[in-house]
């Protein structure tokens, strides 16, 4: 549970520190102009793309701050020191989960683009002399794509966000160094690259590691005997059909793998585990000390290709489902 300790204290001097960042200026308003109104404009999608849900989301995407960044609105806006390019902070982080939300649902490339034309969009316009859309983007942000207890946890699409940090001129560097652990962070493991290997044991004392577990996929469900999310989490996971059914398939295993070692409450807690699963724990202490794997709560879901590759990353049980549902539906198909 330590690691959970070091998450929560790290978010709090994040937000700490986000009260000395940047400080408000609204020189780029124009003065006597009308004050727009606390709305957040909504996408117009075209009726001739209306009804393809895909490309309606993609156009959404691409298009969900053009209006609110328009250049006709931005000269409409008057100063207000309670407002972020007219509207309210709770507004606008109503927005940005809706376009986090939105995103997460198109294709993985597409979403990131997204990201990162919003977030150059707001380094420019802090480096011009505004800072809080960017200061709002940090904040939002980091709630919204970093925080363990986020159900949009999501390092891909955080990274964009860190990165302009990094890049922004308008930032002070001690600002800058207060996000470098999260940097470290987002890096480890990511999607798409080598997951860590790391050795386990299961109840009968015989070792073996992550690499040499030969599965098409491979779901490694990191969990603490002691944390109650993690039972919550078990028993969806024992009926939830796409487990079943990729399992079922002989085409997914499960390694539910506890970070805290062998102890008598994980001996216990071994009943409860489906037979068909890899019931283990890490008898080294490498996954507890946070160096291979940042495990910002429990439990943390990982799923891996045959090859070892993240495809899914501490990933929330909701959204590991929807993966594996889609995974499932796949072969269906090819079956058919």
């Amino acid at each position: 549970m330590k690691r959970l300790v070091f998450a929560a204290l790290a978010t709090f001097f994040i937000a700490v520190a986000g009260l000395f960042i940047l400080s408000g200026c609204n020189s780029c308003s124009k003065k006597g102009l009308e004050y727009q109104t606390n709305i957040f404009p909504q996408v117009k999608v075209p009726l001739s793309i209306a009804s393809d849900k895909r490309l309606a989301a993609e156009y959404s995407a691409r298009h969900y701050w053009d209006e609110f960044l328009s250049q006709d609105r931005l000269l409409r806006l008057k100063p207000d020191t309670s407002a972020i390019l007219g509207i309210s902070p709770q507004i606008f982080e109503e927005a940005f989960t809706g376009f986090v939300s939105l995103i997460e649902n198109v294709d993985d490339t597409i979403a990131k683009n997204c990201m990162v034309k919003l977030v150059d969009k707001a380094v420019k316009m802090a480096e011009d002399g505004y800072p809080p859309f960017l200061n709002q983007i940090m904040r939002v942000g980091e709630k919204t794509l970093f925080d363990a207890h986020s159900p949009l946890l999501d390092d891909e699409l955080y990274l964009p966000i860190l990165e302009g940090i990094g890049a922004c001129s308008a930032i002070p560097n001690n600002v800058k160094d207060s996000f470098r652990w999260q940097v470290a962070i987002c890096n480890k493991n990511r999607v798409g690259t080598p997951a860590a290997n790391f050795r386990y044991a299961t109840s009968g004392g015989q070792q073996s590691t992550l690499y040499n577990i030969n599965a098409e996929y491979l779901l490694v469900f990191f969990n603490d005997p002691d944390c109650p999310n993690c039972r919550q989490a078990l028993e969806t996971m024992k009926t939830a059909d796409p487990i079943l059914n990729l399992i079922g398939m002989g085409v997914m295993k499960v390694l539910a793998v506890s970070p805290g070692g062998k102890t008598a409450l994980w001996d216990e807690r071994k009943k409860d585990f489906p037979m068909d699963w890899i019931y283990a724990y890490d008898p080294a202490g490498e996954l507890d000390q946070g160096t291979i794997y940042t495990l910002r709560t429990s439990p943390s879901i990982y799923l891996l290709d045959e090859n070892k590759n993240v495809i899914i990353k501490d990933a929330s049980l909701p959204h590991a489902l929807r993966v594996l549902n889609s995974i499932a539906e796949h072969y269906v198909l090819v079956e058919e």
